[in-house]
């Protein structure tokens, strides 16, 4: 049997209000999984274009310091009445952050294989 699980890395489920920075616009999403490849987000739908897959966020995580930041690129866009949501695989993000990262998602990763 295929497997159909496309993420690189185990997923903690969360509730985190994240900023997704496209094209010189802000927009204010909540996050409800996420990784240390990636995450998934959710924001209310509203009419706006977006002309590369390309977007910068930032994520609060709760170890007392500022959000981390990642260039991100946006793999699949879900579309409800309400919810535009989109998963996004990181590109790049500094190492202390990626480290930051890892920490907070250290008992998710403990508890797989």
């Amino acid at each position: 049997m295929k497997n159909l699980e496309r993420r690189g890395a185990p997923r903690m489920s969360v509730t985190v209000a994240v900023e997704q920075h496209v094209e010189g616009q802000t927009h204010r999403c909540l996050a409800s999984n996420l990784s240390l490849s990636g995450l998934f987000m959710e924001r209310p739908l509203s009419s706006f274009v977006r002309h590369s897959a390309d977007v910068e966020v930032q994520i609060p995580i709760p170890d007392g310091e500022d959000p981390l930041w990642a260039s991100a690129e946006i793999v699949y866009d879900c579309f409800s009445a309400l919810l535009h949501g989109s998963a996004l695989r990181f590109k790049s993000m500094s190492p202390r952050d990626r480290a930051r990262l890892a920490a907070f998602l250290s008992p998710v990763m403990a508890n797989v294989g």
